[in-house]
């Protein structure tokens, strides 16, 4: 997309497209304490350490690296966490750990987070909300996380963090909540304080709700049409039973949950019309769409 065209954040809006099915597919995560500016590649192009950087990124199989920030740094040092989103019988938990020296990222065993061991730090019992505001990879995410970023930090300020990329930047303001990996996307500086308050209760903001990590596009396609035809919005209201995913980008899901079990059948589409999908895409691509073949109660 050339300098000073359409934003892709507009674009996805006018054409009306939908935010369900399209948070990224991550488990695990390393979140790094990095104030000042961060480049196109937050890790590599910031303050942090070249040579550390480079380690951490070779040994990070199974575990997506962020770096964060706030508007006033952590008073008694930098910190980091580890968090993992569960599933698979695991339950999501957070971790963070003071950092006085980059080096020490290198003693974190990538292998038993991807697995979700936390290893030493302290066990936080609340989530983290982060905004991307990493503007260096994609102006919409400046334009439109920076001013959501003031407003959650003024609704929960020791829980808000800026993030660098973390995926959708056509859906910003994009938010990530952690340990449970839900992402909310197109919200509005006056949507943080109710979203945090709800979310703190146990309740998601399901108009908003991009999906949950641990889960693959199809099944939380799924989950959002679930929700939405049966007006559940309690993050513990839907468990995943059975996932099986057929030729031609059909899938059926069987939700277990407070209503009785539920089987949903989905499938996606790429839509024909090429769009660009980041302000800083070279060429059009096309975007997916998921539609609900049917529900039923077991």
């Amino acid at each position: 997309m050339t300098l000073g065209g359409p934003r892709c954040s507009a674009e996805a809006l006018a054409r009306d497209e939908p935010l369900y099915a399209t948070a990224s597919l991550v488990s695990s995560w390393l979140l790094i304490e990095q104030p000042g500016a961060w480049g196109p590649d937050a890790l590599t192009d910031s303050r942090f350490p070249p040579p550390i950087a480079s380690e951490l990124r070779s040994r990070a199989s199974g575990v997506r690296i962020l770096l964060i920030r706030r508007r006033t740094a952590s008073s008694d040092g930098p910190i980091y966490f580890k968090a993992h989103s569960g599933g698979g019988g695991l339950t999501p938990s957070l971790v963070s750990a003071p950092l006085p020296d980059p080096a020490a990222l290198l003693d974190v065993d990538f292998g038993a987070l991807a697995r979700g061991d936390m290893g030493p730090g302290t066990t936080l019992d609340h989530p983290i909300f982060l905004v991307c505001t990493h503007g260096r990879h994609d102006i919409c995410c400046a334009d439109n996380g920076r001013p959501l970023y003031r407003a959650l930090s003024e609704a929960c300020p020791d829980r808000a963090w800026e993030v660098s990329h973390i995926g959708g930047d056509r859906f910003s303001g994009n938010l990530l909540v952690l340990p449970r990996g839900d992402y909310f996307g197109r919200l509005e500086p006056e949507d943080a304080e109710p979203l945090v308050s709800d979310y703190e209760q146990g309740q998601l903001d399901v108009a908003h709700h991009r999906g949950r990590s641990i889960h693959p596009r199809l099944i939380q396609a799924a989950e959002h049409f679930v929700r939405e035809s049966h007006g559940l919005s309690g993050l513990d209201d839907l468990a995943v039973a059975d996932y099986r995913r057929f030729e031609g980008d059909h899938a059926e899901v069987v939700f277990r949950g407070r209503a009785g079990q539920i089987r949903v059948q989905v499938a996606a589409r790429r839509l024909p019309e090429p769009a660009y999908l980041t302000c800083r895409a070279d060429e059009p691509g096309h975007p997916v769409a998921y539609d609900m073949i049917s529900i039923t109660r077991d």
